[in-house]
This record gives C-alpha cells, structure tokens and sequence, in this order.
C-alpha cells in the first residue's frame, strides 16, 4: 500500500513580533512538502525571497532546517559541496549562505521544513553541525515529526503567543536532533521502521488502517510487525491506535467546536452511538460530559485570574 502524503501539503510563513529578543528564538516558516517522482520543485506558495529556482539556488538570512522522511534528492552550499540525502537525513542552512536543495526526478521527496532565527541557536549550532557538513542522518523520528506537526497546527491557528509556543517546541526538535547524534549508533534496522510505523500511524489516524496494513508496507509481517512494535513501544500496535485515537478526539473536542457527530464522522466511526461508546468506554465519561468538563475547568481558571 502506498500511502498519500500529498494531502498534508501545507505552507506557512509567520509574522514575528519581537519575541525571539526574549525568547531568543522565532519561528518565520513552517511547512511540510510531498514532492512526487517528476514534480516541479518547491511547490507554489512560497512569498519572495523564499521560492527558488533549484539550478539558481538562493540566500535567506536566518537558519533553515529540512527534514526528508521519504525519497532521496541534492544539498549544496556555499561551504559543502554537492551531497546526496534521503530519507531520515537532516541538513541545516545557514543565514547569508548561497545554497540549494531538490528532490531526485524518478524518486520525488516527503519533507518538513522550518525557517527560525535567534541567540538560542546561534550559540548551539557548532554542536549540533558543521556549517562544511550540514546534512545528519538522524533516523526517522516519530518524535521529530510529531513536533512538526505540532508546529504546523499551532501556525495554522495562530492564536494569542503562538510564537512563544513554536520557538519551545523548535527548542525541543532541536535537542531531539542533538539526542539523536549522540545516541544513533545504538539504534536497530527494526527500531526504525517501528518509528516510521508510528509516523505512519500518526497520519492516518483519521482513516482506518489497520495494524497490518502499516507492516505490510514496511515490508515485515505481522507478526514480527506486532512483536517488535510491543517490544520497541511498551505497547501492542493495536492499543497504540487506540491512544492515539482517543487523545486527538480529546483534542478536538476541547479545542474546536464540531459536533459530537461531525468528529464521530472525521474520525470515520460507524455512528456517533458508537463512537460516543467507545469514547466512554475508554475513557469512563461521554463526549459531551467530557467537553463540559473541560469548560468547567477553563471557567474556572478564568475566575482564579480575576480576583
């Protein structure tokens, strides 16, 4: 099964409004690419001075990470020359240096992407990468990914301080990346795919795909799949599903307002019956007397910030 990632495609480019002077760090841009074989590259979206030509190259004037979890492709710069990347590399740009970046033609490229500026970095970049060998290979990452996605919800809403929200979770990518350098040789052919099975897992949490399917497509049987997967998570694939489940329905219904039947729906349950049992179920409370919960408290806290 090949899974579509094209569907997440998502450009943001963000106002920064001072805070990286007490933060020491700001977020400008945050995006995710699906880029498949024979594509244009980048993808329309990207204001001036962001968009490039792949053979010109270009220069911006703050750092950039990219993140390649699927396919293959080039980095050049100015101080490192010509490299391949594939899946599970990570290379770093740096500001007011020349470079350029594409996916390969036949293969195309998945990536994550993010354009940050500030002291925080500045002051870890020479132990984290050689501006002369920028590019890692750092695995995939379930936890990497989980922060880019993160990163991305919280630009899409853009609520109050949400810059002070991406710079801690780009903090956390950060010492994540650092981790990983530190910690890569112990990590198992099996342990990584567990982690791009997690990666997997995570994004079609709204489809149902069953555990043996994700195994099928990291080419292990099931139950080698279900063997490793318990041993490298604590928890049987099945039940990490559930999880997930529950914690983005949770999610969605203290932080949005659809219907009962409308996350019964995106969350492709039979009917809002029985997703509203399973929810209970699992959790020891309804949807509704969940999310009225979840007010009570924020009232709550509101009153406390009054007196």
């Amino acid at each position: 099964m090949k899974f579509d990632r094209s569907k997440y495609n998502c450009i943001q480019y963000l106002p920064m409004n001072g805070d990286e002077q007490i933060w020491e760090m700001a977020i400008s841009g945050v995006g995710f690419q699906s880029i498949e074989a024979n594509e244009s590259y980048p993808l329309k979206g990207h204001p001036i001075g962001y968009a490039f030509n792949p053979g010109r190259g270009r220069v911006i004037d703050e750092f950039a990470m990219v993140y390649i979890i699927q396919g293959k492709g080039t980095f050049v710069s100015a101080s490192c020359e010509k490299k391949n990347v594939a899946k599970g590399d990570l290379f770093f740009v740096s500001p007011g240096e020349w470079h350029s970046y594409f996916p390969d033609r036949k293969t195309g490229w998945d990536e994550y992407w993010v354009t940050f500026k500030g002291a925080y970095f500045e002051r870890l970049k020479d132990r984290i990468f050689n501006q002369k060998n920028p590019v890692l290979h750092v695995g995939i990452g379930a936890k990497i990914v989980s922060c880019f996605t993160e990163m991305l919800d919280c630009a899409k809403v853009q609520q109050s301080g949400f810059q002070i929200v991406l710079s801690g979770i780009m903090m956390h990518v950060i010492g994540l990346v650092y981790a990983s350098q530190r910690n890569r040789d112990g990590e198992t052919v099996y342990m990584q795919k567990i982690q791009e099975a997690c990666i997997l897992i995570r994004e079609n949490i709204f489809d149902r795909v069953p555990p043996e399917e994700i195994a099928r497509s990291l080419n292990m049987s099931y139950s080698c799949f279900r063997k490793t997967f318990k041993q490298c998570m604590g928890i049987a694939p099945h039940q990490y599903i559930i999880q997930l489940k529950i914690s983005k329905i949770k999610e969605m219904l203290s932080e949005t307002d659809l219907s009962v039947q409308e996350i019964s729906s995106k969350m492709n349950f039979e009917s809002a019956d029985y997703f509203s049992y399973f929810f209970k179920r699992k959790t020891g409370i309804n949807p509704l007397s969940y999310r009225k919960e979840i007010e009570k408290q924020r009232r709550k806290a509101g009153q406390g910030k009054d007196r």
